[in-house]
């Protein structure tokens, strides 16, 4: 278990459950949460926050094509893949705030992610990288926090574009509508950072994400996912292509604020 404290802030990272953020404390509040139970038994994706590599969301088919011709991985939510091959595996401490793992058999490329975690008395920064030293392949990473709803929690998020997605959750095109709430979506061209509002702090989730995914289902967390490219990328060719010397290099920053006595009467 890996442990960090700065101020008030205090987390913690258990690289034996897929290298997730179990904890994320400022002062007595406990900012991350639990879902409840999982689609097709995954309740491994339920709960603190995990990363999503090499793709993000569900994967049509199980199946995609790279370099000319068809390549696939097991189907965990059959008859698709769902957020990618290293949430389910023990990580290896690689440092005090590092956590590192290889892409195993299931991903016929080879290669490794890693995680930095760098927690300020204001912010935490998860630094994901993705390499491969031998070949060329495609990949796509995403974060996926849980965050612990209450009494009074709000937020606020302005998405630009929605993906219209099928009965089986598979994006299919653009519209301008966000659609009906409430949300388990995703979309682009958000107009600015998401805000978290709990009765004593303020929550920024700040990052160069292309996409994001947004479920508000659950009566206990929401997730506010940021994404280095779109659900069911390795499809649509909207991927970067990670090769010897070429790292893909994705973060995400929560930065909190302590709320003000009149901010919290406005909630």
């Amino acid at each position: 278990m890996i442990e960090l404290t700065a101020g008030n802030a205090a987390i913690r990272v258990d690289p034996a459950d897929g290298g997730r953020l179990t904890s994320l404390r400022v002062g007595d509040a406990e900012l991350l949460g639990a879902g409840g139970p999982g689609p097709g038994g995954l309740d491994r994706i339920m709960h603190g926050s995990f990363l999503m590599a090499p793709f993000v969301g569900r994967l049509e088919g199980a199946r995609f094509t790279f370099a000319g011709r068809e390549w696939a991985v097991p189907a965990n939510l059959a008859p698709h893949a769902l957020h990618g091959l290293v949430f389910d595996r023990p990580w290896t401490v690689d440092g005090p705030a590092a956590i590192g793992i290889e892409l195993d058999e299931r991903w016929p490329f080879g290669g490794a992610v890693r995680q930095d975690f760098e927690l300020t008395r204001d912010a935490l920064t998860v630094h994901a990288t993705v390499t491969n030293e031998r070949r060329a392949m495609p990949a796509i990473v995403g974060f996926h926090p849980w965050f612990a709803r209450g009494p009074e929690f709000t937020y606020r998020f302005e998405p630009g574009l929605r993906y219209v997605c099928d009965e089986d959750g598979i994006p299919r095109h653009l519209s301008a509508s966000t659609g009906p709430r409430p949300w388990d979506d995703s979309f682009t061209a958000v107009a600015s950072p998401p805000v978290l509002r709990w009765p004593t702090l303020d929550l920024t989730v700040a990052s160069a994400a292309s996409h994001w995914i947004v479920c508000e289902t659950k009566a206990d967390a929401v997730c506010v996912e940021p994404l280095s490219g779109p659900v069911n990328g390795l499809n649509t060719n909207h991927y970067q292509v990670v090769e010897p010397g070429a790292p893909l290099r994705f973060s995400m920053t929560l930065r909190w604020t302590a709320r003000q006595p009149t901010d919290r009467k406005t909630t």
